[in-house]
């Protein structure tokens, strides 16, 4: 989305967008709220046979995150379905029985992936959000001025986990598309949530619809991210800001 481990990706607009917004999230995680609670069982099954087999305690929070670490890392320079789970693994340096530990199947581990790209974005996105000292456009500007930085720092062709998977999804099972949609949802909502915030200061012209200008502006991202990649360059990323800044969205006075 726009976060490099994941541009990434990774909520959760105003009273009204936040809304419609929120229902159509909440019908995607329904979606995968059922899918998952259908899971459990192999989950739960796999974890009793670990205990009845004597293998060792783990540390849960450590191992987990070791797995979905390696498997970020994996996934964003490889895609979903190029990366083998016994890989994985073996970056994570944690045997195949832990896996089950925590995941019902290779399924479910891509749904827990998502989910943490889209977190650890959607977190950097309220902090830049809730700078209140900060007008509403210079808050939605620093999102995207910030992001721009970080893949300049660590270089134009840095893979990300949310859109990564979001070109494989036509060979995606359902909750992994699920959780692909929902992350995006809620990264519009909360772009969203901030130009009503702008177009209430009268920085941004009530003509437009703020849950399509969001949506419109997350496309706009990405197709700059895949370019930056493309390119090898930064410079799509600049032609973003200045498109979006200076001509859609310039600063009224």
């Amino acid at each position: 989305m726009g976060n490099v481990t994941a541009p990434a990706p990774g909520q959760t607009s105003g009273a009204s967008g936040q809304s419609a917004a929120g229902s159509t999230a909440t019908g995607s995680n329904g979606a995968s709220a059922k899918n998952g609670a259908a899971r459990q069982p192999k989950a739960a099954a796999a974890r009793a046979s670990r205990r009845r087999s004597g293998a060792p305690a783990v540390s849960e929070p450590d191992t987990r995150e070791r797995i979905l670490a390696a498997g970020a890392a994996l996934v964003g320079a490889k895609g979903f379905n190029g990366s083998g789970l016994s890989e994985i693994l073996e970056r994570a340096g944690v045997p195949k029985g832990s896996f089950y530990h925590y995941f019902g199947s290779k399924e479910d581990f891509g749904v827990a992936l998502i989910e943490r790209a889209r977190d650890e974005y959607l977190d950097s996105l309220r902090t830049h959000l809730s700078e209140r000292k900060r007008s509403p456009l210079s808050r939605l500007r620093s999102i995207f001025e910030d992001t721009r930085a970080e893949c300049d720092r660590n270089g134009p062709t840095v893979e990300c986990i949310i859109p990564k998977l979001a070109l494989e999804t036509a060979t995606l099972s359902d909750p992994v598309h699920a959780a692909v949609k929902c992350a995006y949802q809620q990264w519009s909502a909360l772009i969203a949530q901030v130009i009503r915030e702008a177009q209430a200061a009268g920085e941004v012209a009530r003509s437009h619809d703020p849950d399509h200008l969001a949506d419109v502006l997350v496309m706009l991202w990405e197709g700059a991210a895949v370019r930056m990649q493309i390119d090898r360059s930064i410079g799509p990323l600049d032609d973003f800001l200045a498109f979006v800044f200076d001509t859609l969205l310039p600063a009224r006075r």
